[in-house]
Formats: structure tokens, C-alpha cells, sequence
């Protein structure tokens, strides 16, 4: 990529990321963005298709980085449910919930990005999909336990979403409202040992 090309390209993301924290996607201006960014409206479509593929290119990354961190976590969960040590799960999940804090404040703006400015892109499912996939993984993880013999007590797929979701959205808080980082781990132990106590108790395991 040509350098010039390169800085334009940069520029107008940067630019494009003050004008989307400030207004959101949908009342942010492709024009507006460009004369911030000294950029031509013509030339602004050298760089993107439209305002949706800016909006992408900003946050692609990071979604990118979250799939790899929760499959990862996905796998390291379904290897403790082949073993004996179960109580080591909670041990994992607090784990992720402090590996998941960290990188939100690697990226603080694009989590507000995705959580509060995405309206009228397709990524402001963004929480939804998260917690979609993440039952549909917790159900899978369930009937591996239950294939082994583990006692669960069994819960309707609406239980699960609302239990599911209740447990993200407690970790959006952090964006949403701009607690210190300092603050946010110290709140990921008590997210952790009440999430972890209430699912082991629902759970009856």
C-alpha cells in the first residue's frame, strides 16, 4: 500500500472514529468525516465501499481478536469437562472474565463503538450474537458433562439466554458507564464469585 494512500486511509479511520463516538453511525456524516480528515468525497470511496464498511474497518479487528480469545476459552473449558476437576471451570471463567476486561481496555473506544454507536449497522446485534453463541456453546458443554455422568439440573433454552445474557451484560457495564480499569478488575472477582455460585447452585453441581 502506498504510503500516501496508507496515511489518508489511517486518517480517515481516525477521523471516522470521533465523529461515530461522538454521533453514532447513523447520525455521523461521510461528508462531515472527510473535511475533518482532508479528504475528498470522491476519494473517500478509494478507501471504503460506504459508511458501514468504515464502520467495519474499525472494529473487524477487535471482534477478530474476541472470536480467537472465546474459542480459545471454549476449548480449555470442554478439556476440563473430560476431567474430574469441574470446579476448576469457575477457576477458568474468572480467568476469562480478567483476560476479557484486559483487552476492553486495550480497545476501550471500539467496545463503545460496538456497544453504544452501532445502531443501524449490522453489528449492533453485537451483544445478542455473543450471548446466542455463547448458549449454544454452554448447552453443548452441559450435555458433555451429562455424557459423563455429571448430575445437572436441567433448564428450558429461554432460562439459559436470560442467565447468559444477565452475565454480559454485567461486563458491558464497564464500558457503558467508563469505570476505571482498576475498578473493573476488582469488580470481575465479585462478577466472578457470584456467577460462578449462582451457576453451580442452579446447575445443582
Amino acid at each position: 500500500m502506498p504510503r500516501d494512500f496508507q496515511q489518508t486511509h489511517e486518517n480517515l479511520l481516525d477521523c471516522a472514529k470521533k465523529h461515530f463516538l461522538k454521533f453514532g453511525f447513523e447520525r455521523a456524516s461521510i461528508r462531515e468525516i472527510c473535511k475533518d480528515a482532508s479528504v475528498t468525497n470522491g476519494a473517500f470511496y478509494n478507501h471504503f465501499a460506504d459508511k458501514e464498511a468504515l464502520f467495519g474497518s474499525l472494529v473487524e479487528p477487535v471482534l477478530q481478536k474476541i472470536s480467537e480469545m472465546y474459542s480459545d476459552s471454549v476449548a480449555k473449558h470442554f478439556e476440563l469437562a473430560k476431567t474430574d476437576e469441574l470446579k476448576d471451570l469457575w477457576r477458568l471463567s474468572e480467568e476469562t472474565i480478567q483476560q476479557i476486561i484486559e483487552y476492553i481496555y486495550e480497545n476501550f473506544n471500539v467496545f463503545k463503538l460496538l456497544l453504544m454507536c452501532s445502531d443501524g449497522t449490522k453489528y449492533a446485534a453485537f451483544m445478542d450474537d455473543i450471548v446466542r453463541l455463547e448458549v449454544h456453546e454452554t448447552i453443548k458443554l452441559i450435555n458433555e458433562l451429562k455424557l459423563r455422568g455429571v448430575p445437572i439440573k436441567e433448564l428450558e433454552e429461554e432460562e439459559w439466554h436470560m442467565l447468559v445474557h444477565s452475565y454480559f451484560s454485567s461486563i458491558a457495564e464497564i464500558v457503558l458507564h467508563n469505570y476505571p480499569k482498576s475498578s473493573a478488575l476488582k469488580y470481575a472477582h465479585t462478577l466472578a464469585a457470584f456467577f460462578s455460585s449462582g451457576w453451580q447452585t442452579v446447575l445443582g453441581i
